[in-house]
């Protein structure tokens, strides 16, 4: 190997997955050397981006051991083997992923006021300002993190709900009680951008496409009516609405029923019509509603062991518990859909036959939550080639 040029030794271990790049970096000094090469890691994710590679996923485990982190590589053109390794967990005592993007997850810790960015894969870690513009305890946040592609600039969008105390419990007040706030990564500071008319309901991944991040507006009057999508751009920061599938039930039934996902690059809604049943719409040309199309029916003929396996009592008292559905994660490379169910198990669902197969990898953890993660090796300095 050391005797081909340093470019083709480039070349070549870009197109490792990311696990065996960073297992490369063990075998010796100059290897290292190579690993850590910036040309190295910006041809590794040019080759990663543009050759439609299975996703990596981030499990975010809580039993048997709480808040542990691995990653999930599944085989070129397998969606159902794969490789399962820990992955480092950052030096903060809890913490949510909150959104992924460019290989940063975007970290909160529970009571959503303080914030980091972390690549799993090199243990980077940058804490983000505490210090809103918007100084009250009793907030509900929404998170939204992306880069905008022209300036190179990170940025995290924060917003923030009032709640009251009722009947012990809190809950978010009404309009127009939401207010926006954002942070460029490397600014000291959050930019506040007023008070907003929406209540955009927090996606369990994060949703970007088109330069712009997504969510489900759950309207504060009639929640169970007039949904509406809701994009935000983070080039010119600006709040608009996106058109809504041309489907009764996407009106009919309440914001809890409906997720965003990105199949195939494309923002698409995933619309639960009831217990394990889906509808995948899927917009083919951003902006243009004509181009939905129902692209997925997902019948609810789920594998029968799931079914009948007994609920580990530890899992009841998880965190993970409480946001205990089935939701679809994303698409992968055979057109095969992948899907977590109940935090305890991973699907893949084959819309030619109309099959589920259950994911069993060796290492897995017991209860999880997955994003589709876009892993690479670049450092903090990356977060701030914009500023």
């Amino acid at each position: 190997m050391e005797s081909l040029p340093r470019e083709i030794m480039l070349n070549i271990l870009s197109r490792l997955p990311t696990p065996s790049l960073l297992n490369a970096k063990l075998v010796n000094r100059s290897w290292q050397n190579l690993a850590e090469d910036p040309i190295l890691i910006d041809l590794h994710f040019t080759h990663m981006a543009a050759n439609n590679t299975n996703p990596c996923l981030i499990l975010h485990g809580d039993h048997p051991i709480q808040n542990q982190l691995y990653a999930l590589y599944f085989y070129p053109n397998n969606s159902n083997v794969g490789l399962v390794k820990r992955i480092s967990l950052p030096p903060i005592p809890d913490f949510d992923i909150a959104a992924s993007c460019n290989g940063w997850l975007c970290l909160s810790n529970s009571s959503r006021d303080r914030f980091h960015l972390y690549n799993p894969f090199t243990s980077d870690l940058l804490e983000l300002p505490n210090k809103s513009t918007h100084q009250n305890e009793d907030v509900c946040t929404v998170l939204g993190f992306g880069i905008q592609a022209e300036t190179k600039e990170y940025k995290v969008l924060k917003i923030s709900h009032g709640t009251k105390n009722v009947r012990g419990c809190r809950r978010i007040c009404g309009y127009p009680q939401s207010k926006a706030e954002i942070l460029t990564v490397g600014s000291p500071i959050w930019r506040s951008l007023g008070q907003i008319s929406y209540n955009l309901v927090q996606s369990p991944s994060q949703i970007m496409v088109n330069g712009k991040l997504h969510w489900v507006n759950s309207p504060f009057i009639h929640p169970r009516r007039n949904n509406r999508l809701i994009s935000f751009d983070l080039a010119d920061e600006k709040f608009r609405m996106v058109p809504n599938p041309d489907s009764a039930g996407f009106e009919r039934h309440g914001s809890h029923r409906l997720k965003l996902v990105t199949i195939g690059g494309c923002l698409s809604v995933v619309l639960n019509i009831n217990y394990g049943s889906f509808e995948i719409w899927v917009m083919k040309e951003y902006g243009v509603r004509q181009s939905w199309t129902k692209e997925f029916n997902i019948s609810s003929d789920l594998p029968r062991e799931l079914e009948e396996e007994v609920v580990d009592p530890a899992f009841k008292i998880s965190r993970m518990y409480r946001r205990s559905f089935t939701r679809v994660i994303c698409s992968v490379k055979n057109g095969e859909i992948l899907l977590q169910y109940k935090c305890r198990a991973l699907l893949s669902y084959d819309p030619r036959q109309g099959t589920f197969k259950d994911i069993k990898i060796p290492g897995m953890p017991n209860m999880f939550e997955a994003v589709a993660h876009d892993g690479n090796l670049n450092g903090i300095d990356s977060l701030l080639i914009g500023m």
